[in-house]
């Protein structure tokens, strides 16, 4: 079978091993916290979801920016959020949970897609705007890899959000270098 759609065939994709899943629904974080696998689920269905606003947010700029180096960038950024959800969707799927894409987490996130689609649908159309309002959901990402990250995951989780929150944070200071190179 292709590992790629079997997580537990290929570890490195996310998967948790099955003789750990099988013990328990429980499983224990890096600061000997007990998780339970619906508390844990629910960390990974909320990185998940900010990981698909992320993909969605970078392809809509991609889509409306007249920069080609930019729309490939963007492309870029959208294509590495599309695969942290396949590797946290793979995670879920080692303890049994199929996670759902929504279109919006929390206010924030939400109001970062709004914003985005303001400044893609406004009078400008200005490349600026759009990594002003790119950068605002990276913010809001940063602080939600940040936010799960102190809950002490387990290992084999923490080690991929980690892994994640770097990436994040590349793309972050990459995207805010990019506005601030613009003119005033």
């Amino acid at each position: 079978m292709n590992s790629f759609l079997n997580p537990l065939m290929n570890p490195a994709l996310g998967g948790l091993p099955l003789a750990n899943a099988e013990l328990s629904e429980q499983v224990e974080g890096r600061t000997g916290a007990i998780w339970s696998y619906g508390n844990l689920f629910d960390s990974l269905q909320l990185l998940i979801r900010i990981c698909h606003e992320g993909e969605e947010s970078f392809r809509q700029a991609a889509e409306h920016t007249k920069n080609d180096w930019l729309r490939s960038q963007f492309e870029t950024y959208s294509h590495q959020r599309e695969q942290f959800v396949v590797e946290l969707s793979n995670i879920a799927a080692g303890y049994g949970a199929e996670p759902q894409l929504g279109t919006s987490v929390g206010e924030a996130l939400h109001q970062a897609w709004v914003d985005l689609r303001n400044a893609l649908t406004g009078t400008s159309n200005d490349d600026k705007v759009l990594l002003e309002e790119l950068e605002r959901g990276e913010d809001a990402a940063k602080a939600a890899y940040e936010e799960q990250l102190d809950k002490g995951l387990p290992e084999h989780v923490h080690s991929v959000v980690q892994n994640q929150y770097q990436d994040i944070l590349r793309t972050h200071n990459a995207v805010r270098d990019l506005r601030d190179g613009f003119p005033k």
